[in-house]
């Protein structure tokens, strides 16, 4: 897993795998994610003498984009928290961050570049809680489609010092001078915040639940895949029940068997090939107005359709009976009746009827 300690071998194997991988393209953020890219599966930071230490792995391009920590502060203490998240890029310039959220999910603090906001470069960026108690979670993650990298993340905890015990209640604080109100900060939203109702969210496209046709998401595939959106064919498996021919994962074995193949359906590859002529032999022939009445022993079941072509055969050979040609009039399951304008007994003479899709 990626953001676990690894030993010396592993940890080639691991940045050869990051390097390769870096290189991908449209794949899902959480593809090659472990337990850590949620935060039901956050990995415990544990305390030693006020730091705790944590290293991983995160990557965009290789599936693994976030990983999950979680820690508690001490036991009915409270104190100072600082943050510090350094890493090193398979190339310059490519963005990790984090973010801390209190245990009942609720933002508290993000990280800042340690050279500023226009620093491109930095590979370093940290963050202070003050009076901070009980439980955190912390969200590392790569910032873009393709940032990467191998970090360390340090949490060092600073217990505040009692002061004075006095009571706020008998403190006498006067009320404060009228102000005027000033405009709130400019909303932002990225992937991680998608809110519909949230104008900055326009031209933002989520990671999962995106509404029907959101405009940010044209040409992205969703999560969960749909065969409505093209860039999911290449990726996305193929449904069971509801195999189709765009998706790459459907194989020819995945449509069902063709129930007609004198009936053709464009959906099914398996049902497109045009069913082939069949011949069977004259059972009874009688004289029916100006021609003969031939019962001949094939019908539905072997794809025999009332659109079908009848010609009786010369003798034993493939060779058409001068005049042979006839009409299908009826199409039972194991039968056909065809009338032809022959004599009962050159039918007799030449029992064989080939019988051909339009």
């Amino acid at each position: 897993m990626l953001g676990k300690s690894v030993g010396p071998s592993a940890l080639c194997v691991g940045l050869l795998n990051f390097v390769l991988l870096a290189c991908a393209h449209n794949v899902a953020q959480d593809k090659a994610s472990a337990a850590d890219g949620k935060v039901k599966g956050a990995k415990e930071l544990q305390f030693e003498n006020g730091e705790a230490v944590s290293r991983g792995i995160v990557t965009y391009p290789g599936g693994d984009r976030v990983d999950w920590k979680v820690f508690e502060v001490p036991d009915k203490k409270a104190g100072d928290l600082d943050f510090r998240l350094s890493w090193s890029p398979p190339r310059p310039g490519l963005q990790l961050a984090f973010d801390v959220f209190d245990e009942w999910n609720t933002p508290v603090v993000s990280s800042k570049k340690a050279g500023g906001k226009k620093s491109k470069r930095s590979r370093s960026r940290s963050a202070s809680l003050k009076a901070a108690r009980g439980k955190y979670f912390v969200r590392v993650y790569a910032v873009d489609r393709g940032d990467a990298g191998k970090y360390k993340l340090t949490v060092e905890f600073k217990e505040a010092v009692a002061g004075l015990i006095f009571d706020p209640l008998k403190l006498e604080i006067p009320e404060p001078p009228k102000l005027a109100d000033v405009p709130g900060p400019d909303a932002t939203c990225d992937e991680f915040s998608f809110d519909i109702k949230n104008p900055a969210c326009k031209m933002v496209c989520p990671g999962a639940g995106a509404p029907p046709g959101w405009p940010a998401c044209k040409g992205k595939c969703p999560t969960p895949p749909t065969v409505d959106e093209p860039s999911c064919h290449a990726t996305m498996p193929c449904p069971k029940g509801a195999p189709d021919e765009r998706i790459k994962a459907c194989k020819i074995t995945d449509f069902p068997p063709c129930p007609n193949k004198a009936e053709p359906d464009p959906a099914n590859p398996r049902c497109r090939e045009k069913a082939k002529p069949v011949i069977g032999r004259a059972l009874r022939s009688d004289v029916s107005g100006n021609g003969v009445a031939i019962i001949v022993g094939v019908g539905s079941s072997s794809g025999v359709g009332k659109d079908w072509k009848a010609t009786v055969l010369r003798g034993d050979g493939d060779q058409p009976f001068p005049n042979g040609d006839g009409k299908v009039t009826r199409v039972d399951k194991n039968s056909t009746v065809v009338i032809v304008g022959l004599t009962t007994d050159q039918v007799s003479a030449n029992p064989r009827v080939k019988l051909t899709p339009p």
